[in-house]
């Protein structure tokens, strides 16, 4: 028999040998399964907590932020010709190269019979590339979208109301009297509102509310713009609408950004650690219990002659198939439980699903090496027997 049929039939036999332990205590294995599941959903919902942070951080990140400036300022409605037409004056001079704009005030919108207040943000087609945004489901604006004859569609943030109440892509959202269909869900951490729709759309919606309005235009183009000329060559700017308006570099405003971002998030991402240190620590204790527990059998097994590496890999086996098993079925249940324990469903990200599966097979490989080293000596193997 070549050596890889011996490893071969090695492994069966291991794999047999741990599935058989799990199913003759098949009790005191469900009572664990239901622990482990139970108890993975915690570090689960803590670690996609702060994936979710860094997500919206590196979302946000612009391509070359050198080469970025963002205005911002309060004004009158302006229609979608005044500002192509500023906007056109500047790629005249070639102060930049591309630029997006989006404008954004509050509205009710009704789904399902629910009325919510939201942010409705007007976007032109380069501002999702220009500002950042993560396509999550469905599908970005398309250049038909912006057509006035075409069906009403729009965008929901990640962060609304709506997506956490339920709203998915597909579904049917009022605007004053309008019908628009969800085309996609967006994680668009810079944006003011979280339902985006293309700026034509709410000409007639805006343009006749005489209010003030808060815009953003984010310009792309030379290595070293100065904000303010850049905010005077697409405006007028006067004494009275001077101090309505901010235009920073990219560079400048991701500073602001990061520094706000961990400000506002230092204690959901300290909460999110404890949580998992705890259950790292629950874990090590629940294995390690578990292994003792089997201390006697153990002893009597290596007093007859069983190998030590052959009864650890064993027991590294039988609780990496119950862990296993636990992590397939927790998966499944994350999305009801989170909702449950959070108030709205939390999307669980990929990386979280990686992170905490490699991080408890590690551990649990590492308990059973320690258990063993400690509680499976020789002395203590013959002590065990004597008692």
């Amino acid at each position: 028999m070549e050596y890889s049929d011996m490893e071969g039939g090695v492994c069966i036999f291991l794999f047999e040998n741990a599935w058989k332990y799990i199913t003759y205590h098949k009790y005191n294995s469900i009572i664990l399964l239901i622990a482990i599941v139970w108890g993975g959903l915690f570090p689960l919902l803590a670690v996609n907590d702060i994936n979710d942070v860094i997500r919206d951080g590196e979302v946000s990140r612009y391509e070359d932020a050198s080469r970025v400036v963002v205005i911002e300022y309060m004004m009158e409605y302006k229609s979608e010709a005044e500002i192509e037409e500023a906007i056109s004056r500047c790629q005249e001079k070639e102060l930049f190269e591309t630029a997006g704009y989006a404008f954004s005030q509050n509205e009710i919108v009704y789904a399902d019979d629910e009325s919510y207040t939201c942010g409705i943000c007007s976007i032109s087609e380069r501002y999702l590339h220009l500002a950042g945004c993560e396509l999550i489901s469905g599908e970005f604006l398309s250049p038909d979208d912006y057509a006035a004859d075409e069906e009403k569609v729009c965008l929901l943030g990640t962060r609304g109301a709506l997506v956490e109440d339920g709203v998915r892509v597909g579904d049917v959202i009022e605007i004053a009297g309008e019908n628009y269909r969800v085309k996609g869900i967006v994680r668009a951490p810079r944006s003011y509102g979280s339902v985006l729709v293309p700026y034509a759309d709410t000409a007639d919606l805006f343009s006749v509310l005489g209010t003030h309005f808060q815009y953003q235009i984010i310009t792309y183009g030379e290595e070293q713009p100065n904000p303010r000329s850049l905010a005077r060559s697409l405006f007028r700017l006067d004494d009275g609408n001077e101090g309505l308006i901010e235009a920073r570099t990219g560079a400048e405003l991701e500073e602001i950004y990061y520094d706000s971002i961990w400000k506002v998030n230092r204690y959901r991402i300290l909460r999110a650690a404890i949580v998992v240190v705890l259950a790292g620590i629950s874990l090590l204790l629940l294995f390690a219990g578990i292994i003792l527990r089997e201390k006697k059998d153990m002893a009597v097994r290596i007093a007859l002659g069983g190998s030590r590496t052959m009864l650890w890999l064993e027991s590294v086996i039988r609780n990496l198939l119950l862990v296993l098993s636990a992590f397939c079925i927790t998966l499944l249940l994350y999305p009801g439980i989170s909702k449950m324990i959070m108030g709205t469903g939390s999307r669980l990200l990929f990386r979280t699903v990686l992170q905490v599966g490699i991080s408890v097979t590690v551990l649990v490989v590492l308990i059973d090496s320690i258990v063993f080293f400690v509680g499976f000596r020789r002395r203590n193997v013959v002590q065990t027997l004597k008692e």
